[in-house]
């Protein structure tokens, strides 16, 4: 029985023009090819999985390949088929993580003197060079600066920061992109439908968005979503293997922050999670990354790619923040921001240290979005003071609709103006101001000498 082959594996490039993103590397290495001035060393850096060591497994190919079309390998020959299974003896690829010893760059130092047994180049693919000892980059040195002509080095490096300067200066340095969430979705369906994979687009997109800009991290989620849908790839489904928190909570944890829900309702979301199992720092984190979504929301950009929301949440969250105010989210990113960095401080693994954590400071801002500003303030007062004037405030608000601090009392609305000499005046002047110390000072005052004086 044939073993299974991953997707990974399965689908990776054998071919320059099958690579995703990468246009400007495959441009240069296809000239290089063209005009017949391919240096000695070649530096590939960029993040994991967008096709560094792919490429360098093509180009050994194409210089080793016997009947090459074009800039491309045959992929028929018997030199393209050894490097494709990696039995190539003109082809070594070699793991820094694992090889990092001096001994190991004298022994590379040893074989290169050694010509290609088949091929036109002898290719050295050096994976994660960065690990390399300083000892072995030393060693390394004099060899890449003055390699036989038949040596090709192909290195690979996630942490070009680590790589000494001398050798980056015999390098020929190309630097790898990200793959966009677009592009790794249409090349994921293109995949689907290979397989005679029933997925939706939705789906798609959030298995794109989890493979970060890495080809093979989304194939690999991919293959991981296929196994535990059984094939019955569903959006609820993906997201309850992410573990991820639904969007839902975030609107209404929210939604609570700005209403007068008591204690025990404002921190009933968060023991729900708790007793559930579920991660709260993961839960800290995730909200953060919901309030940037709400904030570049509230300033006009709607792009899926780069919210990493489906066009359905998007309309959830724009209908939350058309009733928020942009600087009171900021102060709530600003206060959870300081919660993760306390956490982080404190080194707090433990969920019922965090559940602590985060239910105080819930508690604590919800306290101050529920107090007035100090604009807010002086807008009621100057109403107040109107009124007392007899100027006609009928169509003013006394409690303002933008603030979502001061709960408006209907009972406190004027009348209209055919009922209002049925209202005794000094009565309603004493309710008035019982009200605003009340909802500015958090208590009433009965005793009339207390209460300050209005401006005539």
């Amino acid at each position: 029985m044939n073993s299974y082959k991953v997707l990974a594996r399965r689908y990776r490039p054998q071919r320059f023009e099958e690579i995703l993103e990468q246009n400007h590397t495959i441009y240069a290495l296809e000239n290089a090819i063209k005009e017949n001035r391919l240096g000695s060393a070649y530096l590939f850096y960029g993040p994991r999985g967008v096709g560094k060591t792919t490429i360098a497994r093509i180009l050994a190919k194409r210089v080793n390949c016997f009947q090459p079309d074009g800039v491309e390998p045959c992929n028929q020959c018997e030199s393209c088929k050894e490097i494709t299974s990696g039995t190539s003896l003109d082809v070594i690829e070699i793991d820094a993580a694992s090889n990092r010893r001096i001994e190991d760059i004298r022994d590379l130092r040893e074989n290169v003197k050694f010509k290609p047994i088949k091929g036109n180049k002898k290719v050295y693919i050096i994976d994660e060079v960065h690990m390399l000892t300083k000892e072995s980059f030393n060693a390394l040195l004099k060899t890449l600066e003055e390699p036989p002509e038949y040596i090709l080095f192909i290195l690979a490096t996630t942490e070009i920061n680590k790589i000494p300067e001398t050798i980056l200066s015999r390098c020929q340095i190309f630097t790898f992109r990200k793959v966009s969430i677009q592009k790794l979705q249409n090349y994921l369906e293109q995949i689907a439908i290979k397989e005679n994979i029933k997925v939706d687009k939705n789906s798609l997109f959030l298995i794109a968005k989890k493979g970060d800009g890495s080809v093979r991290d989304s194939l690999s989620f991919f293959e991981q979503v296929i196994a535990y849908t059984k094939g019955e790839i569903t959006y609820e489904k993906i997201k309850e293997l992410m573990g991820s928190y639904p969007i839902d909570l975030f609107l209404k944890i929210t939604q609570n922050l700005f209403s007068n829900l008591s204690i025990e309702e404002l921190i009933l979301p968060i023991k729900e999670i708790f007793d559930f199992g579920s991660d709260l720092e993961k839960l800290i984190w995730e909200y953060l990354e919901f309030l940037r979504i709400c904030i570049l929301i509230k300033k006009g950009i709607h792009n899926k790619e780069i919210l990493g929301l489906i066009t359905e949440d998007i309309e959830k969250v724009k209908n939350l923040t058309n009733t928020i105010q942009y600087e009171k989210l900021l102060a709530i990113f600003e206060e959870f921001y300081q919660l993760k960095s306390k956490a982080y401080l404190l080194k707090i693994k433990n969920s019922y240290e965090a559940r602590i954590l985060l239910e105080v400071h819930l508690i604590k801002i919800h306290e101050k979005l529920n107090k007035p500003t100090l604009e807010e303030i002086i807008r009621e007062i100057n109403t107040l003071t109107k009124y007392f004037e007899g100027i006609d405030i009928s169509e003013e608000k006394l409690f303002s609709q933008n603030s979502q601090a001061i709960p408006r009392n209907k009972n406190l609305i004027f009348e209209s103006e055919t009922n209002t000499n049925n209202i005794n005046q000094e009565k309603n002047k004493m309710q008035l101001e019982d009200e605003i110390q009340n909802k500015f000072l958090g208590t009433y005052i009965t005793d009339d000498k207390q209460i300050p004086k209005l401006p005539e």
